[in-house]
């Protein structure tokens, strides 16, 4: 299985945002086609429920995002880490090994 990348993420909130408005559309639509016929109570259920999709799926675009931005994150972390590593790996082969850390320790 291959690991989900942020830009795939941000993709999928992209069309999660492109359904919010094609589900506020077809609300809108829908609720002033029942409201002609004299259905004012399908209409309101009808507007309701699209309301209700669209800000679920609002709410998963937004969640989407976070997901992507932590992902992105937590890879610039591990990068930095890795960096931090080999520069200390580096540095310490300079040094004299001195696992009771007596040198250079105040002591003297």
């Amino acid at each position: 299985m291959e690991p989900v990348r942020p830009a795939s993420l941000n993709a999928a909130a992209r069309v999660a945002d492109a359904l919010v408005y094609a589900v506020g559309v077809a609300g809108v639509i829908a609720g002033g086609l029942l409201l002609r016929r004299g259905d004012l109570g399908f209409a309101i259920v009808a507007w309701g429920l699209t309301f209700v999709a669209g800000a679920g799926l609002r709410l998963a675009a937004w969640l989407t995002r976070g997901v992507a931005e932590l992902l992105d994150r937590s890879r610039r972390v591990e990068e930095d880490l890795a960096a931090l590593r080999a520069d200390r790996v580096a540095a310490s082969r300079d040094e004299p090994v001195d696992p009771y850390r007596r040198w250079g320790s105040g002591f003297h």
